[in-house]
């Protein structure tokens, strides 16, 4: 795998107006830029901060305008070109001078469907035996997202109808729970799995061929356990533990959480679930990199050989 010859292409602007295209192209030198992405599987919206250099005042400006939505593109020209690994809608963005003076950098902090999990009321009302996809499809228009599911879902009714008054998250909480489902946001696109299970995208076979640096770290994870029918949570024992490898890669912008990763290393080999991850990149720097942390899945999630 050629990956080589960093590549970027930052798209900012207002929606029904005028936007900025900051990039580099193949083989040309552009603007530094650096961020810092963090995503996972809750429904709290995934966060990405970018920072760009030496930005004329007039191009910066239209940066720090309200209600700007920005997708960032990054990757290797010689290996898979652009992909999409945020999109989001700037919540703050300033510009400043470096500490030595040398650098004006704007600075732009973006959540994943900040609007549609902040803003969004829904008013729905439904007969008898609804499916609760229907319930999800119509609350997603209503937050103006797109929907993922994951391939096998099972979907009960609401066998004596439903009807809700309040936020679109809420919502889809009310629907996902009892067809024992998961819902979160990613790259402004809702997706659903089944709750505990993943996407069911094989993402990446991952080694030191493809971009593996370094050996995987053991990790243990206690889960929470929740009681729905009393909404508080339950002490922890030796169960509620989930163990997990720590990794960290060449970056991999198509990565998502819920993905499926194949790890080959030396402590470990076999299919995984990412569940967060970390994109840290520096257009000039050292930096450019995932850090993941993936856990063990059971044998129904595995894939078909």
């Amino acid at each position: 795998m050629a990956q080589f010859d960093r590549i970027y292409r930052l798209t900012v602007g207002v929606e029904g107006s005028d936007g900025i295209v900051i990039e580099a192209k193949p083989h040309q030198q552009g603007l530094s830029i650096g961020f810092d992405i963090d995503k996972d599987l809750t429904q709290q919206t995934n966060k990405c901060r970018v920072q760009v250099l030496n930005l004329s005042m007039t191009t910066a400006k239209k940066l720090e305008r309200d209600d700007s939505v920005c997708m960032l593109e990054v990757g290797y020209s010689e290996d898979i070109g652009l992909r999409r690994i945020f999109v989001g809608e700037v919540v703050d963005a300033w510009t400043y001078k470096s500490g030595d003076n040398k650098n004006r950098i704007t600075a732009l902090e973006l959540s994943d469907g900040q609007k549609a999990i902040r803003d969004c009321v829904v008013s729905l009302s439904y007969a008898d035996n609804v499916s609760r996809k229907k319930v999800i499809d119509d609350v997603a228009a209503q937050m103006g997202l797109l929907v993922h599911y994951a391939e096998g879902l099972t979907f009960t009714t609401f066998a004596n109808g439903f009807s809700f008054v309040g936020a679109g998250r809420t919502c889809l909480d009310k629907a996902c729970v009892g067809a024992n489902l998961s819902w979160s946001i990613q790259n402004n696109v809702l997706q659903v799995i089944a709750e505990g299970g993943t996407t069911k995208v094989e993402a990446i076979k991952l080694n030191a061929s493809s971009g593996l640096i370094g050996s995987p770290e053991r990790i243990i994870k206690g889960v929470k356990r929740i009681d729905k029918s009393k909404k508080r949570k339950v002490k922890k024992t030796k169960a509620d533990k989930k163990a997990g490898w720590r990794v960290k890669c060449l970056l991999q912008p198509t990565l998502n959480p819920g993905d499926l990763i194949y790890l080959e290393s030396i402590p470990v080999t076999g299919w995984f679930k990412i569940e967060s991850l970390k994109h840290t990149g520096n257009y000039d720097g050292p930096d450019w990199y995932s850090e993941l942390e993936v856990y063990e899945i059971s044998d129904k999630e595995q894939p078909k050989q």
